[in-house]
């Protein structure tokens, strides 16, 4: 029975380091116990930290709790029920007999934790002995009703009113943060504490920056972050993060003064490997054949066993910490993955079973059927699901692809067939990194696996389609020359195929390779080619993309109508068989067409809703081009800030795919932005590396536009001069400026009419020089200009005019200028005048009518009278009024992207 004359507390000896990081996990944890949660379980996979949470939280929970008993039992060296019951008597102070049955036992000792009242008992290190323990543990939480324990474990117990709380890894820092993330804290400290009196590393961020990467690397698991700081003194951070590939060996033998099953990663991975049975150590090796996370219907295929089988496995080595769920993806699927030391025993273990080879070949059978499947759905729908479902597994075909150019390339049998594996996981995975990038990687993939296939003689349609995804990837990096060589080879073979789908595909291609280097008349031949064939083979798609394609080179021939009819059939098509991309594609195009023809309002929603669609796609490097062409609509509207944005967003975009031209046009955006608000220094940043960029591609319209770009810089700062006074210098700037404007219109065909990149950026900084009186020809006359908030207006014929403080006529001008441009014709009523010019303020309705009456007559005296109409609607500008905002503020008191095709 109990001894009532034992304290009340057993001595926690906590370990001698500091406790870092899990502090809202201690809350949480003590929130359970403290609402009445009997069971808690603590549960995760080896070297998480769960008994040093355990540790902390009990003796946190004893300091707060004075007259509750807390207890520690340690049950890592029991082996039965009858151990369980010997350690548990041990930690609570009880006197119970030797000898007696194992009932008797877990019933003495129930009736002792019943006496104890309020207390807290702490089960460390269940898990080996949780089937024997699972009932005794069950019948004392029922025995004792103010008792409650904290059982540590890899695995949960399933008991009726279990608590189950899963311990991940610790905080770490996002990719190249020097962030102190509680993974970064714990090992600076465990590291300064094993160099005692060596010397430091430097400070600094690019130590820390080392240290989180190390970190990362060690998935933020806490006994691989403490036995690597061990040897931080030796190998230093660089060292190893070097010596990483094997992390079970690199972090052995390295802490000393711990228990054998955690002094090192191996030893305490194995501990989890012992307990499993037979069939659950198999399914744990096969595995390691995945590279990341992984459904249960891939599991199934690589484990060759039965879908409920497969389902018990998985689910038993979830139960036991081995397996952890996998965060969702967009393809909404389940999925579970392995901690890399996890992965690397089940490899070794996999290897000695005799078992790895087979599981590869059936890794790579699931993922290739799985791919190639998916990759034929998008490309006959254009679907987001199909696109999702490659995203969902491109980790584990990009392995496929790699793990077959290792067989390739070495000189044995069977090295054709794993070039042609190579190059089909490749053509797999082209719709997710065409769409979504990077670039490069797929470039790389296809240069080393087409290269096995040529001197192993692939099968020649396979070859083709991968000649013809490395064409479309060197386009996409700006790399014209060797992406019409391997276009034309693989239109070649496919020709000689008879390959008709495949071939009309790689004649679009070639349209927009040649359209891209207008080169018209191939473009217009190549378009109506593939046009023919894909209405012959009924693929409603392709022929969609023909027709957009079509439109843009009659936009670019400046056949208006005709590029409008078009752009409006493919709009129509995509948006009846469903292909969102191809509708934002040339929604974006139509919105150029708009912006050109002066219809603002229009462009808008064009833009916006092909943003929304290419969002909702995830086609990155379509988004970005999207959004800089409303940036660049931003800008010509005066709205500054929203240009900045846009563009920003823009670049980050393009440059994590890869896109190079499209970066370089977007950079020269941002640069023409920035300027445009008086931040030189960063357009030039921006407008350099852009200049240089588009200059290596060999594109002369595009370096033209960067150019032109500069020529913001100069208009920027010719206003700085004006405002301080020195009007030589302001004009010396102001005539770069129009130097840059009359080079960019020179030549026939000129830059700005081969690119309406050049023409765009040419129109917004010709009416911002007409802002300081630098026009250098009579292109705005017929124009309203305004300033942003109309804090300036320069009416048709006239000179510019100040309203900063006519405040009511400045508002009303720009409500007016507004609706105009999203209305042109309708009218506002006098309440909606009212609410413009005196937001806010209570006026009687003839008293509004007077006021704006009066401020109507300022804005006629300014110049407006031919232009300002009433009618029944209220007030309005004529219709034939073109409004356009500048980007510049003349002196107080002064009087797309080019479409080339699709962007696929």
């Amino acid at each position: 029975m109990a001894d009532a004359a034992r304290p009340r507390r057993r001595h926690l000896a906590l370990p001698a380091s500091r406790f870092i990081g899990r502090e809202s996990e201690l809350v949480a944890i003590a929130e359970l116990l403290r609402r009445g949660e009997r069971l808690v379980t603590l549960w995760g996979p080896a070297g998480m930290g769960k008994t040093r949470l355990a540790l902390e939280l009990a003796s946190r929970w004893a300091e707060a709790h004075a007259g509750e008993a807390v207890w520690l039992c340690e049950l890592t060296a029991c082996r039965d029920l009858r151990a369980v019951c010997g350690a548990v008597a041990r930690a609570i102070g009880a006197q119970v007999a030797a000898g007696r049955r194992e009932a008797t036992l877990v019933e003495r000792i129930g009736r002792a934790l019943a006496t104890e009242g309020p207390a807290l008992l702490v089960l460390d290190n269940l898990e080996h002995v949780l089937e024997q323990a699972a009932p005794a543990l069950d019948a004392w939480v029922r025995a004792a009703p103010e008792l409650r324990f904290l059982a540590t474990s890899r695995e949960r117990t399933r008991l009726a009113g279990e608590i189950s709380y899963e311990l991940g890894p610790l905080g770490l820092p996002a990719e190249g943060s020097t962030e102190r993330s509680a993974a970064v804290a714990l090992f600076l400290d465990r590291a300064a504490a094993h160099r005692a009196s060596a010397p430091p590393p430097p400070p600094g961020d690019e130590h820390l920056a080392d240290v989180a990467a190390l970190v990362r690397r060690l998935e933020g698991i806490p006994l691989a972050i403490e036995l690597a700081a061990a040897r931080e003194g030796v190998l230093g951070v660089r060292g190893l993060l070097a010596r990483l590939g094997s992390r079970l060996d690199l972090l052995a033998g390295a802490a000393r003064g711990r228990e054998a099953r955690q002094a090192t990663l191996r030893s305490a991975i194995e501990w989890s490997w012992d307990l499993l049975d037979d069939r659950e150590r198999r399914a744990l090796a096969c595995c390691s054949a995945f590279h990341g996370p992984f459904t249960l219907a891939a599991a199934a295929a690589v484990l060759a066993e039965p879908d409920a089988a497969a389902i018990d496995r998985i689910e038993a080595l979830r139960d036991k910490s081995l397996l952890r769920a996998a965060p969702p993806r967009s393809d909404g699927a389940t999925r579970f993955a392995l901690y890399e030391v996890v992965r690397e025993l089940a490899a070794e273990k996999l290897a000695e079973r005799g078992e790895r080879e087979a599981a590869i070949e059936r890794h790579a059978a699931f993922y290739l059927a799985a791919g190639e499947a998916a990759a034929a759905d998008f490309e006959r729908r254009g679907a987001l699901d199909a696109l999702n479902r490659i995203a969902g597994d491109l980790e584990e075909l990009l392995a496929v692809a790699e793990g077959a150019l290792a067989l390739a390339t070495a000189p044995r049998a069977g090295s054709g067939a794993a070039a042609e594996r190579a190059l089909r996981a490749l053509c797999a995975i082209e719709p997710v990194l065409s769409t979504r990038g990077p670039f490069g990687a797929q470039l790389e993939l296809l240069d080393r696996a087409l290269a096995a296939a040529e001197a192993l003689a692939a099968d020649p349609r396979v070859a083709a389609r991968a000649l013809a995804a490395r064409g479309r990837a060197r386009r996409l990096r700006g790399q014209a020359e060797a992406a019409l060589e391997d276009l034309e080879r693989a239109r070649a073979q496919a020709a000689a195929l008879g390959a008709e789908a495949l071939l009309s595909g790689i004649l679009a291609d070639l349209g927009v390779l040649h359209h891209g280097r207008r080169d018209m008349e191939r473009a217009r031949d190549h378009y109506a080619q593939a046009l023919a064939l894909h209405r012959a083979l009924g693929d409603r798609r392709a022929e969609g993309r023909a027709l957009g394609n079509l439109g843009a080179l009659h936009h670019d021939e400046r056949r208006e109508g005709e590029a409008a009819a078009y752009y409006e059939q493919a709009i129509a098509m995509a948006a009846e068989i469903g292909d969102g991309r191809m509708e934002g594609i040339f929604s974006t195009n139509a919105g150029l067409l708009e912006q050109e023809r002066g219809a603002p309002a229009q462009a808008r929603r064009r833009y916006e809703r092909a943003a929304a669609i290419l969002g909702e796609v995830g086609d990155l490097r379509l988004l970005a081009i999207t959004l800089g062409n409303l940036g660049a609509l931003h800008h010509e509207e005066g709205r500054l800030a929203d240009a900045r944005a846009c563009h920003g967003r823009a670049v980050g975009l393009l440059r994590e795919v890869g896109d190079r031209r499209s970066e370089g046009i977007a950079l020269c955006r941002l640069g023409a932005a920035l300027a445009s608000v008086g931040e030189v220094d960063e357009a030039r940043r921006a407008i350099e590396p852009a200049e240089r960029l588009l200059a290596q591609l060999g594109d002369e319209p595009d370096v033209e536009l960067a150019r032109v770009a500069s020529g913001f810089v100069d208009l920027a700062l010719a206003q700085a001069a004006r405002r301080a006074g020195r009007g030589e210098e302001a004009a010396a700037h102001a005539g770069a400026a129009r130097r840059r404007i009359a080079r960019a219109r020179e030549g026939s065909p000129s830059s700005a009419s081969r690119s309406d990149d050049v023409r765009l950026l040419l129109r917004i900084l010709e009416r911002s020089l007409a802002a300081l009186g630098g026009l250098p020809e009579a292109r705005a006359e017929g124009e309203l200009l305004l300033t942003e908030g109309a804090r300036f207006v320069r009416p048709p014929g006239g000179g510019w005019h100040d309203l900063r403080e006519r405040h009511a006529a400045r508002r009303l001008l720009h409500a007016l200028a507004e609706q105009q441009r999203s209305a042109p014709g309708r009218g506002l009523s006098l309440a909606a005048l009212k609410e413009a010019g005196w937001p806010g303020e209570r006026i009687l309705p003839d008293a509004a009518a007077n006021r704006i009456y009066v401020a109507m007559n300022q804005l006629r005296k300014l110049g407006m009278k031919p232009w300002l109409r009433r009618d029944a609607d209220g007030y309005s500008l004529d219709p034939a009024l073109p409004v356009h905002y500048v980007a510049v503020e003349p002196a107080a008191g002064g009087g797309g992207e080019s479409h080339g095709g699709e962007r696929r």
